[in-house]
């Protein structure tokens, strides 16, 4: 038995080591590979989107420019307007008067075609500025002609140009605000310098962020920056989402937050046609390093709870694999003991499979012999040696109720001289040795002298309707089967006082030529301790045919002693089943093959 053991813990081991080899090894392989790769591919697709980002936001802005360019070159298709403005009237207020107006009907027509403006004014060569504020402001033009972004435009010799973000402290609401403007130099068509036009916008409406660039952004911390030739921020989206303030943005010394530390970001720029804009997406080193680490978590943590797994599912194979030839070996003990039971297939590895089914064939074939042959033998040779105790001197036994009813005709006593007819045949029926012929109308007409007898006791309380077929009249049939159902329907069904017992015997053919024979009752019924207790009695027959000896109360002998006979006999598939029983009568079957 030491032997044994050690050999199974060998095999166990083996096993395990060489479910982890082959499960583990490759699977850190392909861990690392997978972690290498979705590194390297997330840093790729971070710079995929950054440039496309760009491209995007570079598109747009070239719009805008094109946009802008378009609209304020309709000032120069108004030649009195730009006439005008190369002139001066001196002190002729009719002229005055007459070019405010123009000026104002050109400016409402930008303010028209372009609902995000926020204030526009003209400054003449001479100094003189024309105005229109965003609803009803007004503009302080020797603070507007101070504007330091103002002479830079002025200096640059530039047409078109957007400066930077700065305050608005040249409209009188008294209000600290930010702008961004739009600067275009007015030549007249000799290419002669007449003033400017400033047009002030909301930084935000530079570029519309949709839904789309906020999810993303919130995914992959993505950060838009727009920036003029001399590095000044004109647009930063986390300012217009809210993230920060546009005085946090602002780049000290024209240095951008984004570039003083360049290591810590990945930096996609490109320049717009027009206008010298500089375009910048912005994605924070942290953040993909941040994801790159998830990934690496994640990776680690799925690698150990793999191995877990795989630790759980190898101790559990190779269990499966040993457990089961460890209790067939304790089975094959049992069976040397003689206690033959099967054994229940757990696993599904066919060597094993094949040494359980044949177990479980040797127990069952054993177990069949023990029933069918030695059990058998014994109980019929029991039974045989019974029935010659039984059988000793018959003739006496039929020569005393002879004489016993012979004295009671002598004495007049007709009903008692009828009881012991009735029962001198029934005993010559019972004990007469005619088994092999005896059939289903021999037992019916047991079971009537049976009731015939009962009627004698109690007159007219019992009948029996016979709703049967030649047929299976003929069948053959073990004896005492219907009377001992008889006896037992008139024992728990009779209700006593002036109310008749009728019972009804019928049968019929079955499937596989088999004989369904079902006594029924409108007696009072059984209760439900009774009926409980019967089929206790009938399911442990099975268990009491391997018994040699057993004793039977007087009231478990009936229909137990039915049904195991029926077995012992027929075979197990044929059976006493008690249909129903309640206030309404009981209802009984039995099922035999049919033989003639």
């Amino acid at each position: 038995m030491i032997r044994k053991n050690a050999g199974q813990m060998k095999i166990f081991q083996k096993l395990m080591i060489s479910f982890l080899c082959v499960c583990i090894i490759p699977l850190l392989i392909a861990s690392i590979v997978i972690y290498e790769v979705s590194a390297r591919n997330m840093e790729e697709s971070y710079m995929e989107l950054a440039t496309i980002f760009n491209s995007q936001v570079v598109t747009n802005m070239n719009e805008f420019l094109e946009e802008y360019d378009r609209v304020t070159k309709s000032i120069l298709v108004d030649f009195d307007v730009i006439s005008s403005l190369s002139q001066n009237n001196g002190n002729d207020i009719g002229k005055e008067l007459e070019r405010q107006l123009s000026m104002r009907r050109i400016m409402m027509r930008l303010l028209t075609l372009k609902p995000e403006i926020r204030g526009i004014a003209l400054i003449t060569a001479g100094g003189k500025v024309y105005q229109l504020g965003d609803a009803g402001k007004t503009i302080d033009d020797d603070i507007l002609k101070e504007q330091d972004w103002l002479r830079d435009f002025k200096d640059s010799g530039e047409i078109l140009e957007v400066t930077a973000v700065h305050d608005k402290a040249y409209y009188d609401d008294g209000k600290d605000g930010l702008a961004i403007t739009v600067c275009r130099r007015i030549l007249d068509y000799k290419g002669a310098y007449v003033g400017e036009l400033l047009i002030d916008l909301d930084p935000g409406s530079l570029i519309q962020l949709n839904d789309d660039f906020l999810l993303t952004r919130n995914e992959y911390n993505i950060k838009i920056c727009i920036t003029n030739s001399q590095n000044g921020l004109l647009f930063d989206s986390d300012v217009v989402s809210g993230r920060m303030t546009w005085r946090e943005a602002i780049a000290e010394n024209n240095i951008l937050l984004f570039e003083r530390n360049p290591q810590d970001y990945i930096v996609m720029s490109n320049e717009t046609t027009n206008g010298n804009l500089c375009v910048s997406i912005v994605i924070p080193r942290s953040d993909l390093l941040l994801r790159i680490s998830k990934v690496k978590y994640i990776t680690y943590s799925l690698v150990v709870c793999c191995i877990i797994i795989i630790i759980m599912i190898s101790t559990k194979l190779s269990k499966n694999i040993a457990s089961p030839i460890k209790e067939l070996q304790d089975k094959m003990e049992e069976v040397e003991k003689g206690q033959y039971e099967t054994f229940e297939d757990k696993t599904n590895i066919f060597e094993i499979n094949g040494l359980i089914y044949s177990y479980n064939n040797m127990v069952e074939r054993i177990r069949n012999l023990i029933e069918k042959v030695y059990v058998a033998e014994i109980k019929q040779k029991n039974a045989k040696l019974l029935a010659l105790q039984t059988q000793i001197n018959p003739h006496m036994l039929y020569n005393t109720l002879e004489a016993i009813r012979m004295k009671a005709i002598i004495n007049d006593e007709d009903e008692i001289a009828d009881m012991i007819k009735i029962m001198a045949q029934m005993f010559r029926m019972a004990l007469s040795d005619t088994t092999p012929c005896y059939r289903i109308k021999n037992d019916i007409e047991y079971a009537e002298k049976f009731i015939a007898l009962q009627n004698i006791r109690l007159p007219d309380m019992f009948y029996m309707e016979v709703r049967l077929d030649d047929k299976i009249e003929e069948a053959s049939i073990i004896p005492l089967i219907i009377q001992p159902l008889v006896e037992n329907s008139i024992e728990h069904g009779y209700r006593g006082g002036n109310i008749p017992l009728h019972m009804i015997l019928s049968g019929k053919i079955v499937e596989g030529n088999d004989i369904s024979i079902t006594l029924q009752d409108d007696g009072k019924g059984m209760e439900k301790e009774q009926i409980a207790q019967i089929e206790t009695l009938l399911s442990s027959t099975v268990k009491a045919k391997l018994q040699l000896d057993h004793n039977e109360s007087r009231n478990s002998i009936g229909m137990r002693n039915i049904l195991e006979r029926i077995q012992l006999y027929y075979g197990d598939r044929y059976y006493l089943h008690i249909v129903r029983s309640d206030e309404t009568g009981t209802v009984v079957e039995v099922r035999i093959p049919g033989q003639w």
